[in-house]
Order: C-alpha cells, then sequence, then structure tokens
C-alpha cells in the first residue's frame, strides 16, 4: 500500500515469516473480513482516515463485537471506557454480584445496559474520530498513528521525545516503544500487506 512504501527492507523479513507461521489465521481473517472491512473503510474515509487502518478490526478484536481485553477495552475497537466516554459512546455499567456458590469470596462482573462499544457503527465512527485526533498531534505518520491505537498517545510522545529529534518517525521511536506495540505496528504492516497481494 502507498502509505507504507519506503521501508520495505525493515519489514519483508518479518512479513513472509507471517504469511508462513500464521498462514491459517490470514486465511481466517481474510474471509471474515469481507463482511466488515468494506462498512469500516466508508466510515473511515469519512474522517479522512486511509482505508489501511481498517486491519485494526481485525488484530484489536478479531470482528468479535465481545471482545474484552484484561485492561477493560471492549467490543469491535477494543475501547477503553475514558477513551468510550471522551468520543460520546455508552458503556455498560458493571456491578459486582457476589455467586451462589460456597466460595463468596469469588466475585463476577455483570454487565448491565447497552454498550456502544460493541455495536460496530457507533464503535467505528468513534475510533475513525480517535484516529482523525491522532493523525493531528502525531504528524499524520500512520505508524505512529498505529502505535497510540495500542499504548496511548502519550507513551507514544514520550517515545519521540527520546529519539532527540524534531519530527521523529516510528522508526526513529521504535526501539523506545514497548515490545508489545512494536510487534503491533509490524502486524498491522504485515496483514496490510499480505490482504493486497492475497491471491
Amino acid at each position: 500500500p502507498d502509505i507504507l512504501t519506503g521501508n520495505e527492507d525493515n519489514c519483508l523479513d518479518y512479513i513472509e515469516k507471517f504469511s508462513t507461521s500464521r498462514r491459517e489465521y490470514l486465511i481466517r481473517t481474510f474471509n471474515r473480513s469481507k463482511k466488515y472491512f468494506p462498512k469500516a473503510v466508508a466510515i473511515l474515509e469519512k474522517h479522512g482516515i486511509p482505508q489501511e487502518f481498517k486491519v485494526l478490526l481485525a488484530l484489536e478484536s478479531g470482528f468479535n463485537s465481545n471482545a474484552r481485553s484484561k485492561a477493560g477495552a471492549v467490543g469491535y475497537w477494543q475501547i477503553m471506557d475514558d477513551v468510550a466516554k471522551e468520543y460520546g459512546l455508552k458503556i455498560a455499567a458493571t456491578g459486582k454480584k457476589i455467586t451462589k456458590k460456597a466460595d463468596k469470596k469469588r466475585q463476577l462482573k455483570k454487565e448491565t445496559g447497552a454498550d456502544d462499544r460493541k455495536n460496530f457503527n457507533k464503535s467505528t465512527y468513534a475510533a475513525a474520530r480517535y484516529l482523525r485526533d491522532r493523525s493531528r498531534n502525531l504528524n499524520t505518520d500512520c505508524l505512529l498513528m498505529v502505535a497510540s491505537y495500542n499504548c496511548g498517545v502519550g507513551n507514544v510522545w514520550e517515545a519521540m521525545k527520546r529519539t532527540g529529534k524534531e519530527s521523529p518517525t516510528f522508526w526513529d521511536a521504535k526501539n523506545y516503544l514497548p515490545a508489545e506495540t512494536r510487534a503491533y505496528v509490524m502486524n498491522f504492516i504485515a496483514l496490510n500487506v499480505i490482504f493486497n497481494n492475497y491471491e
């Protein structure tokens, strides 16, 4: 894809390994994406976000509306409570309920009410607006935007600052980012390249 050109040498080995070791995942994800990607692209493009960002859906939730991370991110785009509120999404209230089992110390969280993060259109509009805002404060560097989606914009700003450069790119800041975020961005690149050369 055009927005990813210029750093092929940093990516090709990773992409080739990914396409071999994750073959079944790629086939399954590509087939599931046919239902979701066209709708996501339409919403992203309304907000001036390149269509390549659609693969975040696959990376975040595997297209599962009920996905929930250990950190508490919910839904298709794995949006945290604070970000959901900032972008006008309703979140389900959680109340703790003691189970009837002998071990009453064990508690389960029970959700009440609708959660917009599980609604495809509402959550995709919120994700598009979030990415548009990150584009504005990350020099429109798409890979820094992807990194911020994973670890938060504050961590990306800190990594950029540590490079000592005036306008650092993702490649400049990469080694200052968490390992999980580095892998996340490389997976973003790999999915885009492989899906653009799927046959």
